[in-house]
């Protein structure tokens, strides 16, 4: 009887639909907004785009050089391998690398990692010490090459982007965006050298920089980075890319002449500033335009007889006229210049032969 009045309950109440347990109701997930991609502008496009195309072709250079360990009482004890590091970039399929002269100078061994994390020992095929340029080969074919573009079309202000290795392996490729600040600037690097028509930028250039391209927004090497100013923060300098492909083509085939010089200092002078010079030097020129030579060193133009006092009036047959400039001539060792002189009233001519710079 209990269990009949159970069921008639469970029928006409609803309590059997409340007992069964009926399933979640399961809700479509609302789908996360996503975010809008990041619009990049032409400039950042330019630099990504740079560094996608010329980046597997930057390589990191290591040296190692022997350095000479002195004690005070006994002399020389021994040598100790002193590490080095710079930059380069790959311009020929077949292993040949541009970088500059002062990363490898004096190296015992040369060691070059990829982008792709690849070593390889590296051979000097040649090197331009004056320049400040060598060229490298490693051994195997089909490596990323940079492509040239053209110094020569340089503008100030346009894009400048340098790609190298400021500190190390932690570093590699690190890229760093200015402008061209300056063309055919020079700077000192000894008493009588100099580094010129280098490239000036404001795109940072680190030690371990050096050797590596400075590009356009095109992805074109149009310098290779080779000095700092460490007085002045953000100002580098970069040997033009005509230049530095010249020589490199020079050295690969064995036909390389270094710059000469035949060993004078001078001052250029005409009408202008003749007087101020004659009160000045306590001397009196014998013409109205010339170059004054007021400094002669160790060398072809001391063997040849020059004196300071002398004036220089023409060169290899053609008088100097204003704004020349005997640095102009772009001496290689061996070629022969000649030159006619006065030594008071007196005229003469002689030959000298460049030699090269110390």
């Amino acid at each position: 009887m209990g269990g009949f009045l159970v069921l008639l309950a469970v029928r006409f109440t609803g309590l059997g639909q409340a007992l069964v347990a009926q399933p979640p109701v399961q809700q479509e997930a609302t789908p996360a907004k996503e975010s809008p991609p990041v619009q990049l502008t032409d400039y950042e496009k330019a630099t990504i785009d740079v560094v996608d195309k010329v980046g597997p072709s930057v390589v990191m250079i290591t040296t190692t050089s022997l350095v000479e360990v002195k004690d005070f009482f006994f002399g020389l004890v021994g040598y100790q391998p002193v590490q080095g590091l710079g930059s380069g970039v790959i311009f020929r399929k077949d292993g040949h690398i541009l970088t500059n002269y002062h990363v490898i100078a004096k190296a015992e061994e040369i060691l070059v990692v990829l982008n792709d994390g690849r070593e390889f020992p590296a051979k000097l095929v040649g090197a331009d010490p004056d320049n400040d340029l060598a060229v490298l080969k490693i051994e195997g074919d089909n490596y990323p090459v940079a492509k040239f573009g053209r110094s020569a079309d340089l503008r100030v202000g346009q894009m400048a982007i340098a790609i190298g290795n400021p500190i190390g392996e932690g570093l590699k490729n690190t890229v760093t965006v200015g402008v061209i600040s300056a063309v055919n600037r020079s700077i000192a690097t000894g008493e009588k050298t100099a580094l010129r028509d280098l490239i000036q930028t404001d795109a940072s250039i680190n030690p371990g920089n050096s050797g590596g391209p400075l590009l356009n927004s095109k992805g074109e090497v149009i310098g290779i980075n080779t000095a700092i100013i460490e007085e002045a923060q953000g100002i580098g300098f970069a040997i033009p890319i005509d230049k530095a492909r010249e020589i490199a083509d020079l050295i690969i085939k064995g036909e390389l002449r270094r710059p000469g010089a035949i060993g004078i200092s001078y001052v250029p002078f005409d009408e202008n500033n003749k007087r101020f010079l004659e009160q000045r030097l306590r001397v009196k020129l014998p013409v109205d335009q010339g170059f004054l030579i007021t400094r002669v060193y160790p060398g072809p133009a001391a063997k040849a007889g020059l004196k300071a006092g002398d004036v220089i009036v023409a060169i290899n047959g053609e008088a100097i006229k204003e704004g020349a400039n005997f640095a102009g001539l772009d001496l290689k060792v061996g070629d022969r210049v000649t030159m006619e002189l006065y030594r008071g009233n007196r005229r003469f001519k002689v030959e000298i032969t460049a030699e090269p710079l110390e």
